[in-house]
């Protein structure tokens, strides 16, 4: 490995990522402002680092609307109380509600939402609840058409989301784990309380080295610090792997390049970012108003889902990139940092997407590995994410970055 891949610090990292990723920080969401809480904690580790910023601090404040769960969510079927987050989900957009619901189940072999309104009416459905089985894609978080309240079994994926849409609505979706749901079960008794902030503060946090050649030009690191946060007094989703572990690696090239400014040859932006469980706002918000010009932006890195490595590294964009591709796997080539390089098409996923839409060149890297499979699960904790590859990781962005002097980034 490169010298630049013993630069990194993993150890700084853990410990940051434990910090995220803690109860203290509400899932960094937007109940009880777990996002603010996050972001000082990051202002400091930019500021204990000697990074600059743009205006008078770090902070790129700007809003947008949110349905949150800051209270109860209580879900019972025969009377039994679920455990939520585990045995069930509800979907962001749902407004308050406190009632009880017939079940209806319907065969488990339905696939089509056409072969549901061929069984049941759906004039008849008040005070009912259409159990639909998983493999109707979508169910539960997109819901069907002329049926108010529905639950959908899944048998392993117990995921959730936030959602920055706008106001909530008068229709339950639920998830439920196939195993809490009884064969025999008649009744569902839901009780939950949604607040809905039309105008929620956050922030975005921007800070930079200053480039020891061209100044005047910016290669920019991102990363979403943001999680899924609560859902109700007692479920919270800490997001070690999602994002605190992009989060981690943003701030120790941060550290690096602060330590070492004349690596930067352009001048580095450090970007974390909020909103990106909503839809990608925080990174959006950047995009359309950067205190930098993108039009002297070289390239964008977005880093999410970090914390693993052992089958591999993939790039987001890497195929309607191909050039930046072809360095990259040639650096991993020449250094042997990951035993696999997958390249990915072109997808607005993550944070890299506002900016590629800009025009500017960027990427999506995230690790591979079965060590780590959680996603937006209430078990995505900082003890079950070894950042296997960090080290590769670390060195193969360094070595990019340090090779983004030929002409390849010239814009």
């Amino acid at each position: 490995l490169s010298s630049a891949a013993f630069s990194q610090d993993k150890v700084y990292v853990k410990k940051l990522v434990k910090k995220l990723a803690s109860p203290a920080m509400h899932g960094r969401g937007y109940v009880k402002q777990g996002d603010l809480k996050a972001a000082k904690l990051l202002a400091k580790e930019f500021e204990k680092a000697g990074l600059q910023h743009f205006g008078e601090s770090c902070f790129q404040p700007y809003s947008f609307p949110i349905n949150t769960f800051p209270g109860k969510v209580d879900v019972k079927i025969n009377g039994k109380k679920l455990m939520p987050g585990s045995e069930v989900v509800i979907n962001p957009i749902t407004n308050s509600v406190s009632q009880s619901y017939e079940l209806i189940r319907l065969p488990d072999t339905i696939t089509q939402i056409a072969s549901i309104y061929a069984l049941v009416d759906t004039n008849q459905l008040n005070g009912k609840m259409l159990v639909i089985p998983e493999g109707v894609t979508n169910a539960y978080r997109r819901g069907i058409p002329g049926v108010p309240a529905l639950v959908q079994t899944v048998e392993k994926a117990m995921w959730w989301h936030v959602s920055g849409a706008g106001n909530p609505e008068n229709k339950l979706h639920l998830k439920i784990k196939a195993a809490a749901l009884p064969a025999d079960a008649t009744t569902i008794t839901v009780d939950a309380e949604a607040v809905f902030v039309p105008n929620y503060q956050t922030q975005n946090l921007i800070a930079y080295v200053p480039g020891s050649v061209q100044a005047d030009s910016f290669f920019v690191f991102v990363a979403h610090y943001d999680h899924l946060g609560r859902m109700g007094k007692k479920t919270v989703y800490l997001g070690a792997s999602d994002n605190a572990s992009g989060t981690a690696a943003v701030m120790d090239l941060a550290r690096y390049y602060a330590a070492n400014p004349e690596k930067a040859r352009y001048t580095m932006i450090f970007a974390l970012v909020s909103g990106e469980e909503a839809g990608l706002l925080g990174s959006s918000y950047l995009a359309e108003n950067p205190p930098f010009d993108l039009n002297k932006t070289r390239f964008v890195i977005n880093f999410d889902m970090v914390g693993t490595g052992s089958e591999g590294l993939s790039v987001v964009n890497g195929k309607v990139l191909p050039e930046y591709a072809a360095l990259m796997e040639q650096l991993n080539t020449q250094k042997s940092y990951f035993p696999d390089i997958r390249l990915g098409g072109e997808s607005c996923n993550s944070d890299h997407c506002p900016f590629y839409k800009k025009g500017v060149p960027a990427f999506f890297l995230f690790t591979r590995g079965q060590e780590n499979r959680e996603y937006h699960t209430i078990t995505d904790t900082p003890d079950k994410l070894p950042f296997t590859a960090y080290e590769s990781l670390f060195g193969i962005v360094t070595d990019f970055v340090e090779a983004a002097s030929s002409s390849l980034f010239d814009r």
